[in-house]
């Protein structure tokens, strides 16, 4: 005898075994073309400030759709990830000359006088 909990348990893993199997993508063929796949690699290359709506859009002028996320897919794989901006070393350098700092401040001497300081610095 078998229980109806069983039965019930058998169908569900089933169906499950049958929706995985046909909802499963092809994993070695892309669904784009080759040369679809080509193309977005190199606008990504030749054109550094695109970004994935802007190549989409010029994917459509060509009557070709392709999804958004595609085409970040493919650019990941294009574009290294450098840090944006310049470092703090690079910046002294180039600014150097034109940059100088102050500071004001408050000294007691021995006999316990108020003296200010006042200090600019060039960092030429």
């Amino acid at each position: 005898m078998v229980q109806p909990e069983t039965v019930l348990r058998w169908h569900q893993e089933l169906y499950r075994l049958f929706c995985k199997h046909t909802s499963k993508a092809d994993a070695r063929q892309p669904k784009l073309s080759l040369e679809t796949i080509a193309l977005i690699k190199e606008m990504v290359k030749k054109n550094r400030l695109w970004g994935a709506e802007c190549i989409r859009g010029e994917l459509l002028k060509l009557d070709m759709r392709v999804c958004k996320r595609t085409i970040q897919k493919y650019m990941r794989h294009v574009r290294l990830h450098r840090p944006r901006g310049q470092k703090w070393s690079t910046f002294l350098h180039n600014h150097a000359a034109d940059m100088w700092a102050c500071d004001f401040l408050q000294v007691t001497d021995l006999y316990f006088r108020s003296l200010f300081a006042f200090f600019l610095i060039e960092l030429k």
